[in-house]
Protein backbone atom coordinates (compact mmCIF):
# COMPACT_ATOMS: atom_id res chain seq x y z
CA UNK A 1 0.00 0.00 0.00
CA UNK A 2 2.85 2.37 0.86
CA UNK A 3 4.54 1.64 -2.48
CA UNK A 4 1.32 2.38 -4.42
CA UNK A 5 0.91 5.70 -2.62
CA UNK A 6 4.53 6.59 -3.36
CA UNK A 7 4.01 5.61 -7.03
CA UNK A 8 0.91 7.84 -7.35
CA UNK A 9 2.74 10.75 -5.72
CA UNK A 10 5.75 10.31 -8.04
CA UNK A 11 3.51 10.22 -11.12
CA UNK A 12 1.74 13.39 -9.90
CA UNK A 13 5.04 15.22 -9.39
CA UNK A 14 6.31 14.17 -12.85
CA UNK A 15 3.02 15.20 -14.48
CA UNK A 16 3.11 18.58 -12.76
CA UNK A 17 6.75 19.13 -13.70
CA UNK A 18 6.13 18.33 -17.37
CA UNK A 19 2.92 20.35 -17.71
CA UNK A 20 3.55 23.46 -19.83
CA UNK A 21 3.67 26.59 -17.70
CA UNK A 22 1.09 28.27 -19.97
CA UNK A 23 -1.48 25.64 -19.00
CA UNK A 24 -0.82 26.27 -15.31
CA UNK A 25 -1.17 30.03 -15.78
CA UNK A 26 -4.69 29.71 -17.19
CA UNK A 27 -6.74 29.84 -14.04
CA UNK A 28 -10.46 30.46 -14.14
CA UNK A 29 -10.70 33.15 -11.45
CA UNK A 30 -8.90 36.24 -10.19
CA UNK A 31 -9.13 38.29 -7.03
CA UNK A 32 -8.61 42.01 -7.27
CA UNK A 33 -8.33 45.17 -5.21
CA UNK A 34 -8.37 48.75 -6.37
CA UNK A 35 -9.14 52.34 -5.59
CA UNK A 36 -9.36 55.77 -7.09
CA UNK A 37 -11.64 58.75 -7.52
CA UNK A 38 -15.45 58.83 -7.28
CA UNK A 39 -17.11 61.66 -9.21
CA UNK A 40 -20.77 62.63 -8.69
CA UNK A 41 -22.80 63.37 -11.83
CA UNK A 42 -26.31 64.64 -12.48
CA UNK A 43 -28.26 66.08 -9.53
CA UNK A 44 -25.77 64.60 -7.09
CA UNK A 45 -23.04 66.90 -8.42
CA UNK A 46 -25.09 69.89 -7.16
CA UNK A 47 -24.44 68.92 -3.52
CA UNK A 48 -21.39 66.64 -3.57
CA UNK A 49 -17.90 66.86 -5.04
CA UNK A 50 -15.38 64.21 -5.99
CA UNK A 51 -14.25 61.78 -3.35
CA UNK A 52 -12.64 58.36 -3.33
CA UNK A 53 -13.59 54.77 -3.98
CA UNK A 54 -12.32 51.33 -2.98
CA UNK A 55 -13.07 48.05 -4.75
CA UNK A 56 -12.62 44.35 -4.06
CA UNK A 57 -13.54 41.96 -6.84
CA UNK A 58 -13.80 38.30 -7.80
CA UNK A 59 -13.62 37.68 -11.56
CA UNK A 60 -14.63 34.27 -12.92
CA UNK A 61 -14.15 33.19 -16.51
CA UNK A 62 -12.53 30.75 -18.89
CA UNK A 63 -9.34 31.92 -20.58
CA UNK A 64 -10.48 30.69 -24.03
CA UNK A 65 -13.83 32.53 -23.89
CA UNK A 66 -14.34 36.31 -23.98
CA UNK A 67 -17.26 36.25 -21.50
CA UNK A 68 -17.01 36.17 -17.73
CA UNK A 69 -18.72 37.14 -14.50
CA UNK A 70 -17.44 39.54 -11.89
CA UNK A 71 -18.64 40.13 -8.33
CA UNK A 72 -17.68 43.46 -6.77
CA UNK A 73 -17.79 44.99 -3.33
CA UNK A 74 -17.46 48.79 -3.50
CA UNK A 75 -17.12 51.65 -1.07
CA UNK A 76 -17.37 55.29 -2.18
CA UNK A 77 -17.15 58.49 -0.17
CA UNK A 78 -18.26 61.71 -1.85
CA UNK A 79 -17.18 64.99 -0.29
CA UNK A 80 -19.54 67.63 1.12
CA UNK A 81 -17.72 70.78 0.10
CA UNK A 82 -20.63 72.16 -1.94
CA UNK A 83 -23.78 73.73 -0.56
CA UNK A 84 -27.08 73.48 -2.40
CA UNK A 85 -28.82 76.69 -3.57
CA UNK A 86 -30.88 76.70 -0.35
CA UNK A 87 -27.73 77.49 1.64
CA UNK A 88 -27.97 74.32 3.74
CA UNK A 89 -24.63 72.57 4.02
CA UNK A 90 -24.60 68.99 2.77
CA UNK A 91 -22.69 66.10 4.34
CA UNK A 92 -20.31 63.45 3.08
CA UNK A 93 -22.20 60.69 1.29
CA UNK A 94 -21.00 57.14 1.77
CA UNK A 95 -22.13 54.57 -0.77
CA UNK A 96 -21.30 50.87 -0.50
CA UNK A 97 -22.45 48.29 -3.01
CA UNK A 98 -22.57 44.56 -3.74
CA UNK A 99 -22.65 44.05 -7.51
CA UNK A 100 -22.79 41.24 -10.08
CA UNK A 101 -21.53 42.05 -13.58
CA UNK A 102 -21.18 40.37 -16.96
CA UNK A 103 -17.82 41.03 -18.62
CA UNK A 104 -16.82 40.86 -22.28
CA UNK A 105 -13.05 40.95 -22.86
CA UNK A 106 -11.69 41.82 -26.29
CA UNK A 107 -8.83 39.66 -27.62
CA UNK A 108 -5.34 40.59 -26.52
CA UNK A 109 -2.17 39.12 -25.12
CA UNK A 110 -0.71 41.20 -22.31
CA UNK A 111 -3.25 44.03 -22.62
CA UNK A 112 -7.00 43.39 -22.93
CA UNK A 113 -9.82 45.89 -23.16
CA UNK A 114 -13.17 44.92 -21.66
CA UNK A 115 -16.71 46.18 -21.16
CA UNK A 116 -18.87 45.26 -18.20
CA UNK A 117 -22.44 45.82 -17.10
CA UNK A 118 -24.54 44.64 -14.21
CA UNK A 119 -26.47 45.60 -11.15
CA UNK A 120 -26.82 45.14 -7.46
CA UNK A 121 -27.73 46.66 -4.16
CA UNK A 122 -26.38 50.05 -3.09
CA UNK A 123 -26.41 51.29 0.48
CA UNK A 124 -26.10 55.06 0.99
CA UNK A 125 -25.75 57.06 4.18
CA UNK A 126 -25.07 60.72 4.86
CA UNK A 127 -22.27 61.39 7.30
CA UNK A 128 -24.39 63.30 9.84
CA UNK A 129 -25.41 62.20 13.33
CA UNK A 130 -28.71 60.30 13.33
CA UNK A 131 -28.81 59.77 9.55
CA UNK A 132 -30.26 56.44 8.45
CA UNK A 133 -28.78 54.23 5.76
CA UNK A 134 -30.98 53.38 2.77
CA UNK A 135 -30.56 50.40 0.46
CA UNK A 136 -31.70 50.67 -3.15
CA UNK A 137 -31.23 48.75 -6.38
CA UNK A 138 -29.11 50.17 -9.16
CA UNK A 139 -27.13 49.32 -12.26
CA UNK A 140 -23.68 50.06 -13.64
CA UNK A 141 -21.83 49.84 -16.92
CA UNK A 142 -18.39 50.79 -18.10
CA UNK A 143 -15.14 49.83 -19.72
CA UNK A 144 -11.56 49.19 -18.78
CA UNK A 145 -8.32 47.44 -19.64
CA UNK A 146 -6.08 44.90 -17.96
CA UNK A 147 -2.32 44.77 -18.37
CA UNK A 148 -0.62 41.47 -17.53
CA UNK A 149 2.68 41.36 -15.65
CA UNK A 150 3.47 37.70 -14.93
CA UNK A 151 1.17 36.39 -12.18
CA UNK A 152 -0.27 39.89 -11.55
CA UNK A 153 -2.42 42.07 -13.74
CA UNK A 154 -3.09 45.77 -13.39
CA UNK A 155 -6.48 47.15 -14.38
CA UNK A 156 -7.82 50.61 -15.08
CA UNK A 157 -11.57 51.12 -15.45
CA UNK A 158 -14.39 53.59 -15.24
CA UNK A 159 -18.09 52.87 -14.70
CA UNK A 160 -21.32 54.79 -14.59
CA UNK A 161 -23.53 53.91 -11.58
CA UNK A 162 -27.21 54.87 -11.37
CA UNK A 163 -29.13 54.14 -8.18
CA UNK A 164 -32.94 54.23 -8.08
CA UNK A 165 -34.52 55.94 -5.08
CA UNK A 166 -37.99 57.29 -4.46
CA UNK A 167 -38.54 60.99 -5.08
CA UNK A 168 -39.22 61.43 -1.35
CA UNK A 169 -35.60 60.44 -0.65
CA UNK A 170 -34.10 62.62 -3.39
CA UNK A 171 -34.68 60.55 -6.52
CA UNK A 172 -32.12 58.81 -8.67
CA UNK A 173 -28.44 59.58 -8.08
CA UNK A 174 -25.42 58.80 -10.25
CA UNK A 175 -21.66 58.71 -9.83
CA UNK A 176 -18.64 57.62 -11.85
CA UNK A 177 -15.68 55.97 -10.11
CA UNK A 178 -12.33 55.77 -11.90
CA UNK A 179 -10.42 52.83 -10.47
CA UNK A 180 -6.90 51.45 -10.78
CA UNK A 181 -6.00 48.16 -9.16
CA UNK A 182 -4.36 44.75 -9.21
CA UNK A 183 -5.70 41.27 -10.01
CA UNK A 184 -4.01 38.18 -8.61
Amino acid sequence: MKNQLFCFAAVGVVALATTPSSALAQKSYALGVGGGAAIPVGKLSNVQTAGYNALITLAIGVSDLPFGVRFDGMYNSLSDSKSPPTGVTSANLRVSAALANLVFAFPGTTAKAYVLAGGGIYNAKSDVPGAKAHSDWGFNGGFGATFGFGPLATFLETRYHSVSRSEARGGVYQFVPITIGFMF
